[in-house]
């Protein structure tokens, strides 16, 4: 009888209480699409750390981590191959070869950790090869000799990477919905090539205008983008015994990840390339990176391997990278955090409006002590009014909010105008938002103790009412 009863005077006000349940219900939903975004973003970062950067397990020679000491590979390699061959978790694995090197062009030069591969053993580790840019080549699926594949961001600083409109770039403009009055804007500064960004968008600056720059300017620079492929790269780097050599090796694919600081360092060559004009013979590497499969703890697969061969450096990508293993942790703490915030700033407009529902109430609450109702089912009621009117707002909320993440999880959010940044700190500039179903658990059982709490005022006030002197107010 007290639900019932409870129920009914939630809607006697109808008004009053949809304005608090819209409130609770934009505040469960921008707190479960914030949740489902962080989530979405920490999710992506994690997969770019394991599949991209580290991988899910790394051997090494221990003083090869000191100073990256070339002559410091890892010994018994066959013996390590038949071990891991042997592990059913273990899913892939790639043996490496990494040197330090200093890349040159007549446009410019930088440093850079060139990776020496095997390729068939590399795509079953790492999804570089998935991540090549537009008309970027490919992942050594070439005929020429000493092929490199380097990233956007290399190409940029060896000048590899141009900008230039061609009839081509026009024809796609136009295709994409660029007017033609901007097309014809922009044959003014057709065939001229920019060796930068910075250079094209200054051209592209002084032809168009302020309103077509802004909505068709990102559009014209990532289609006018060129990459020079078979372009010639000379390498420096040491041999086995410390002699400088010089090669010459030809760009042919391009990468882009989500880490600018990876791309800017990484290279990747073929492993007998490298070894033949290093002097690294058939068995030497310098690492050993490995992925498990999705039900394998990494951490246990490592304890195993330190015991097997104790000689050598076993890391974890939580070893390796202990800020986003802590991102995985405390996920739970951030969700807490970001729903408190939203229902404790709630809280205070739901007590307002019982107090409001009170006070309104004092001769039928009066009336209803008078004849033998106890404070306890006056608390209950109170308190059953209070959690009906926060739980129908959240879930509502959690309804839409996770049809939002749904909807934006498949097309995926582009923070692209700030891009540059995020992907400076390694995180992606497009975000896929997705939740846990036990977020929603968590979210109702939080409204529930917010009601509580929220009813905790009102029932005070209304228990403190003297039934007669209740009964006389008018």
């Amino acid at each position: 009888m007290i639900w019932s009863i409870a129920w009914k005077n939630v809607w006697r006000n109808r008004k009053r209480s949809l304005v608090v349940i819209g409130a609770v219900t934009l505040g469960t939903i921008a707190g479960v699409f914030t949740a489902g975004m962080m989530k979405g973003w920490v999710n992506q970062r994690i997969e770019s750390i394991v599949y991209t950067e580290i991988s899910h397990v790394k051997i090494h020679q221990p003083e090869y981590l000191l100073n990256n000491e070339i002559n410091y590979t890892i010994p018994n390699i066959d013996q390590i191959d038949r071990y891991v061959e042997n592990q059913p978790n273990i899913i892939g694995y790639s043996k490496r070869l990494k040197l330090m090197a200093m890349a040159q062009t007549s446009g410019g030069n930088t440093a850079l950790m060139l990776q020496g591969i095997q390729l068939n053993e590399e795509k079953n580790v790492c999804r570089v090869h998935q991540q090549l840019v537009e008309n970027g080549g490919t992942f050594f699926d070439t005929n020429m000799s000493n092929p490199i594949v380097i990233s956007d961001k290399t190409a940029e600083q060896l000048r590899i990477k141009n900008y230039k409109i061609e009839p081509e770039t026009l024809d796609s403009l136009k295709i994409l919905g660029v007017p033609d009055k901007i097309i014809r804007k922009l044959k003014t500064i057709e065939n001229e090539r920019f060796i930068t960004e910075k250079l094209f968008k200054k051209a592209i600056t002084s032809t168009l205008s302020k309103k077509g720059i802004k909505k068709y300017g990102s559009l014209i620079v990532e289609t006018s983008k060129h990459y020079r492929l078979n372009s010639k790269i000379i390498l420096t780097f040491n041999d086995i015994d410390g002699e400088l050599i010089y090669q010459t090796y030809k760009v042919c694919g391009i990468f882009k990840t989500a880490n600018t600081m990876f791309d800017q360092m990484t290279a990747y060559v073929l492993r007998d390339d490298l070894s033949a004009i290093t002097g690294f013979g058939r068995t030497d590497f310098h690492e050993i990176a490995m992925i498990v499969n999705e039900e394998t703890d990494p951490g246990q697969i490592r304890n195993e391997m330190r015991e097997k061969f104790s000689g050598l450096s076993i890391m974890s990508w939580k070893d390796i990278s202990p800020e986003a293993a802590m991102m995985t942790s405390f996920m739970d703490i951030w969700y807490l955090v970001i729903m408190g915030i939203i229902l404790l700033a709630l809280a205070f407009g739901i007590i307002n409006t019982m107090l409001m529902a009170i006070l309104e109430r004092v001769k039928e609450l009066g009336m209803l002590m008078a004849i033998g109702m106890n404070k306890k089912r006056v608390f209950r009621m109170i308190m059953l009014e209070t959690i009906f009117l926060t739980m129908v707002g959240a879930v509502i909320g959690m309804v839409l909010g996770g049809i939002l993440i749904a909807v934006t999880k498949h097309t995926g959010i582009n923070f692209s105008s700030v891009g540059e940044g995020l992907e400076a700190m390694g995180w992606s500039a497009m975000v896929y938002p997705d939740i846990d179903f036990d977020f929603f658990l968590l979210v109702t059982a939080m409204v529930i103790v917010t009601g509580i709490l929220s009813s905790i005022t009102p029932a005070r006030k209304a228990l403190k009412l003297n039934p007669v002197e209740a009964i006389r107010t008018e």
